[in-house]
């Protein structure tokens, strides 16, 4: 392949073309088209059903958004579930922190070997940890099975369409919810702040029966519709959103990041007002 261009087939209306240079992997699981590109732009991307699912080039911020105001919004992290997430970035970010252990819940193993394989700049060697419990399965029916508790929630899922619908509902966030300790904190990617403000409105409205505090923050995630991406946060007690630079500060103090900052935090949370019109249930 000397160079081609690959169009997302994402669930939206409005699409990205990418020039890539390399197919790596091409498998049908039995979950989904699993494909892995070399670019000379975002570097290896992976693509599930034809969506760019996540990418060397701008990884970080995706996966450093999701993890850090969530687990920053907990008092005293220190297990953690994420439910998806099989390319192991945001799993990554989360072992970062001084958690005693890791839940990761990935219905496709195959997803988790390409990642291995391929995406080592993204995972690191976060499936190695001794502190990482990985279990192939599907997300909804963990948590509807299993009696463990978490302090902190985060669900890293593909777009609600398929298998992936059930994780968007009122009814999983409240059993998610039920299995989060009292200071508990849930963190959902919630999709385009630009063309999927209907979802955005939707997670916000399905969490609040199970949590006082909904906020949304939004970050630029070059290789994504709309660019700027949207992550919504369930808090039982604290507002991730008034968390302060210097708290921020010296919970983040060490971490090697690339999209995070402690006066970003706040930033992030602060949506201008035509997006919080069209997102806002109350």
């Amino acid at each position: 392949m000397r160079g081609a261009w690959i169009v997302d087939q994402g669930v939206i209306d409005v699409t990205s073309a990418f020039l890539v240079t390399r197919r790596l992997h091409d498998e049908q699981t039995p979950f989904q088209h699993l494909e892995v590109y070399d670019s000379p732009r975002f570097g290896r991307m992976l693509l599930l059903d034809g969506a760019v699912q996540t990418t060397e080039g701008d990884e970080f911020a995706y996966h450093e958004m999701l993890a850090h105001p969530a687990l920053c919004a907990h008092p005293h992290p220190r297990r953690v579930l994420i439910i998806g997430g099989g390319d192991g970035g945001l799993l990554e970010e989360v072992l970062k922190h001084p958690v005693d252990r890791v839940t990761m819940v990935e219905i496709d193993e195959a997803v988790v070997r390409a990642s291995r394989r391929y995406l080592s700049t993204i995972c690191g060697a976060a499936f190695d940890d001794p502190r990482t419990h990985l279990v192939i399965g599907d997300g909804l029916a963990y948590v509807h099975d299993s009696p463990d508790r978490f302090d902190v929630a985060l669900i890293d899922s593909t777009d609600p369409q398929g298998a992936a619908t059930g994780l968007f509902s009122a009814e999983f966030y409240a059993q998610v919810g039920a299995r989060l300790t009292p200071d508990g904190v849930l963190a959902v990617q919630s999709g385009s702040a630009v063309y999927q403000q209907e979802l955005i409105r939707s997670v916000r409205q399905n969490l609040r029966p199970s949590f006082p505090v909904v906020r949304t923050a939004v970050a630029a995630v070059m290789a994504y519709p709309g660019v700027l991406w949207s992550f919504t946060i369930g808090a039982k007690t604290r507002d991730p959103g008034d968390l302060g630079p210097e708290e921020i500060a010296g919970r983040l103090e060490g971490f090697r990041l690339r999209y995070c900052t402690p006066a970003g935090h706040r930033a992030a949370f602060d949506l201008p007002p035509y997006l919080l019109e069209q997102v806002e249930t109350e």
